[in-house]
C-alpha cells in the first residue's frame, strides 16, 4: 500500500504543531476481512456519520493552486483571497481583537482536510498579535469582516516554512484555507489609563479616549464571565474620568453621560455578582448625576437589586417606571412577574408566622410548650425556604412576636447562619433576618 492510502486517525491541530514539543499523530492502514475500509472513531467520519458532515471536510478543489490563485486577488505576496460570502459592516478585524473562526485547511492535491474545526466540533478562538496561530492564517483573518466567508491560498513562507513537518507536511507546502469569521471582539487596552502622564490624566480630551479602551476591556471580561475583573476596569474608568478637568459645558455633559453609562454597567456587574447592595449604590451615583427616572436600564437593575434585598415595594416601583419607558420590553415584564411571585411567597410566609404568633396568645388553654413547638417548626420551615431561595437576601418578621418567640427566632437564625437586626421605619421598630454573605459583601 503506498502513502496515498494513509489516513490520519485524527485531525492535526496547528497550535500543537507550533508548540515547542510539536505534535504526534498516527496513521491507520487497517482493513477488515471483507476488503472494506476500516473507519476509526474521529477519523474523516465514522461509517454511520451523516454524509453532509462528511463532505464538509473534503477538499472542494481538485485542480492546482496556481489555477485557484488566478481566480483570486492578492492581499500580500504570500496570500491570495476569494470572498464567497460578504461580511457585515465595514470594520475589518483590528489589532488585539479576539476572533472566532470556523475553517477547513487543505494541502494541494490532497482529498481531506489536514486541519478542521468541523472535525473537532468547535470553533477556533485566538487573539490577533499574540502568536497563537500561524502568521499566514492570522493575516488572512485580518482581511475579513464579521460573518464573511472566504477562501485563501496561503504560501508556505507564512505557514510551515521550507522544511514543513515531515512526514505529514511536505517541504514548501502551500495550503487552501476556507474560513468563516464567526465574529470578533475588541478587548481594549487594560493599561491605557495607567500609561498617562500626570498632566494627561487631568485632560478630559485625553482621558476620554483612553476610557474607551478601558471600557472595551471591561466588556470583554464581562462576556467571558470574568465579572470581578470587569468591575475593576469600570471603577478605574470612573476614577480617572471624575479626576480630570473639563473645559466647557459640552465636555461637562459628555463626561456626565459617560459616567452614567459606567455606573449603569457597574450596577449590572454587581447584580451579576449577587451583590445587590453595591448595585443600589451605583444607581444612587446615577441619581446624583442625572434624572434616573428617565433611564429604563438603570431602573431595571435597581428593581432587580431591591427585589434581591427583599424591598419588594420599592423594587416594583422601579420596575414599573422602567416599563413605562419601555412598554414592550419583555425582560422588564419577566422581572415584574418574578417580583410578584416572590412578593406573594413572602406575604404567605408572613401570614404563616403571624398565624402562629397570634395563635399562641388566643389559645391560653393549650400547653405553651406545644404551641412553642408548633411555632418553632413553622419558623424553621420558613427560614429553610428563605435560605434555599438564592435570590432572597432579607426576610422581614411580622410585628407582635413575644420575647420568647424572638428568642426562638434568634436560635434558629444562628442555626441557619442568619443575622437578626432591628430597624426603624417611620418611628416603628421591626426585625429583619439577613443572609450573612450579603452583609459581608
Amino acid at each position: 500500500m503506498d502513502a496515498s492510502g494513509f489516513v490520519l486517525s485524527e485531525a492535526l491541530n496547528i497550535s500543537d504543531l507550533l508548540g515547542e514539543n510539536g505534535a504526534q499523530f498516527q496513521i491507520s492502514t487497517k482493513y477488515n476481512d471483507h476488503g472494506e475500509e476500516f473507519f476509526m472513531e474521529d477519523d474523516y467520519g465514522s461509517a454511520d456519520e451523516d454524509e453532509d458532515a462528511h463532505r464538509k471536510i473534503m477538499n472542494p478543489w481538485d485542480k492546482s493552486f496556481d489555477e485557484l490563485r488566478a481566480q483570486m486577488f492578492m492581499i500580500s505576496d504570500c496570500i491570495y483571497k476569494q470572498t464567497t460570502k460578504q461580511g457585515v459592516g465595514d470594520e475589518l478585524v483590528p489589532d488585539r481583537a479576539r476572533v472566532t473562526i470556523d475553517y477547513n485547511a487543505y494541502f494541494e492535491g490532497e482529498a481531506y482536510a489536514f486541519d478542521s474545526t468541523s472535525m473537532r466540533g468547535e470553533y477556533k478562538k485566538f487573539t490577533i498579535g499574540a502568536s497563537e496561530v500561524l502568521s499566514g492564517l492570522e493575516d488572512a483573518v485580518k482581511s475579513m469582516k464579521p460573518s464573511e466567508e472566504a477562501q485563501f491560498v496561503i504560501g508556505y513562507q507564512v505557514l510551515f516554512g521550507e522544511l514543513g513537518c515531515k512526514p505529514r507536511i511536505k517541504p514548501k507546502a502551500d495550503a487552501l484555507f476556507i474560513i468563516k469569521l464567526v465574529g470578533f471582539t475588541d478587548p481594549g487596552d487594560a493599561e491605557a489609563l495607567d500609561k498617562l502622564t500626570p498632566e494627561e490624566q487631568m485632560s478630559y480630551g485625553v482621558v476620554k479616549q483612553k476610557v474607551v479602551e478601558t471600557r472595551n476591556h471591561a466588556k470583554d471580561f464581562f462576556k467571558r464571565n470574568l465579572v470581578a475583573n470587569a468591575i475593576n476596569d469600570y471603577h478605574k474608568a470612573v476614577s480617572f474620568l471624575e479626576r480630570c478637568t473639563v473645559k466647557n459645558e459640552d465636555e461637562q455633559k459628555e463626561q456626565t453621560d459617560t459616567l452614567i453609562q459606567l455606573y449603569t454597567s457597574l450596577a449590572v456587574c454587581y447584580n451579576k455578582k449577587d451583590n445587590p447592595r453595591r448595585a443600589c449604590s451605583m444607581i444612587n451615583e446615577i441619581r446624583r448625576l442625572g434624572h434616573v427616572d428617565q433611564m429604563s436600564r438603570a431602573l431595571f437593575h435597581e428593581g432587580r437589586a431591591l427585589m434581591n434585598l427583599g424591598d419588594y415595594e420599592r423594587a416594583k416601583n422601579s420596575l414599573l417606571k422602567a416599563q413605562r419607558l419601555e412598554p414592550t420590553n419583555k425582560d422588564i415584564s419577566k422581572e415584574l412577574k418574578t417580583l410578584n411571585e416572590r412578593w406573594e411567597k413572602h406575604r404567605q410566609d408572613e401570614r404563616s408566622i403571624c398565624a402562629r404568633a397570634f395563635g399562641l396568645k388566643e389559645r391560653k388553654d393549650e400547653k405553651c410548650s406545644d404551641e412553642q413547638i408548633r411555632f418553632t417548626d413553622t419558623m424553621r420551615k420558613t427560614l429553610k425556604a428563605f435560605v434555599e431561595d438564592e435570590k432572597s437576601k432579607q426576610l422581614t418578621l411580622p410585628e407582635g412576636l413575644t420575647d420568647k418567640e424572638m428568642n426562638t427566632v434568634q436560635d434558629l437564625a444562628d442555626d441557619f447562619q442568619l443575622m437578626l437586626s432591628l430597624y426603624k421605619d417611620n418611628s416603628k421598630d421591626f426585625y429583619r433576618l439577613e443572609k450573612k454573605t450579603t452583609i459581608n459583601e
